[in-house]
């Protein structure tokens, strides 16, 4: 496991694109129009309606097609925010009451996908977290394991740091010199605190607290990728033995070390 933020960075997208495709199949599973009651409490001119059998079947298959992303609308819906500003005959979404105003007609399919993205929209913005949630969350997380580091009589991150060091110098050499300590720009911490479960850790080892500490060397705008050089050592944070140590040259050439 490497220190780096851009690791933070690609985790977090990753669980919001993860929590964008639980949204859509979740909204492929069940009624269509789940998020709009069947009687429509707005009422403009004397209407008020339900979703025909015809338009919940069409949506159905729209549905469908959106989360394939083989259709989309070609607009976005148009949104007023009261009952007040709803235009007869044409499809809108009602802000104040979070309600769809729906014409006395037969929709269109144009006007069906605009429902769907604006479902698909309201259930993302409710569930994706801000930065701030995702941070809030990641330091919780790491004092968590700090007080259990503690609470197991553990090692200090500086202690952690010097005996990487030491590490790499014994299996780099000369050219550990070159190679400058990885921190988090945001929270900055030197190392991943973690625990060590991933799968080229010894049997043994599985499980233990660890500290993930990394070293680079610097990149500049000309440096060749074969030139990329990242040293990473893995320190128990109980007892200070070395789990694991191991260079990456370039994109994925891995080469690792015993101790």
């Amino acid at each position: 496991m490497e220190n780096t933020g851009l690791q933070a960075d690609q985790e977090v997208q990753s669980e919001i694109s993860e929590t964008e495709q639980e949204i859509i199949s979740a909204q492929t599973d069940v009624d269509p129009a789940r998020t709009q009651t069947d009687e429509q409490s707005v009422t403009t001119g004397g209407i008020m309606r339900a979703y025909s059998d015809k338009e919940k079947e069409r949506m159905a298959k729209l549905q469908e097609s959106y989360q394939n992303e083989t259709a989309k609308p070609e607009k976005m819906i148009r949104e007023v925010d009261s009952a007040e500003e709803v235009t007869e005959g044409t499809l809108c979404y009602i802000i104040s009451t979070g309600e769809y105003y729906l014409p006395d007609r037969e929709l269109t399919d144009e006007e069906l996908l605009e429902i769907i993205d604006c479902n698909f929209r309201i259930s993302l913005n409710m569930n994706r977290k801000t930065q701030a949630q995702w941070d809030e969350e990641t330091r919780a997380e790491r004092a968590e394991l700090e007080a259990k580091v503690k609470a197991a009589g553990g090692i200090s991150e500086e202690k952690a740091v010097e005996i990487a060091q030491k590490a790499m110098e014994t299996d780099l050499g000369e050219k550990a010199k070159e190679l400058k300590l990885g921190v988090d720009e945001t929270f900055g911490w030197s190392s991943d605190l973690c625990v060590a479960d991933w799968s080229e850790i010894k049997e043994k080892d599985k499980g233990a607290l660890a500290y993930s500490v990394g070293f680079g060397n610097v990149i500049e705008d000309e440096t060749e990728i074969e030139d990329w050089l990242n040293y990473v050592c893995v320190v128990n944070a109980v007892d200070g033995s070395i789990l694991e140590a191991y260079t990456i040259q370039g994109w994925d050439n891995t080469t690792y070390y015993e101790h």
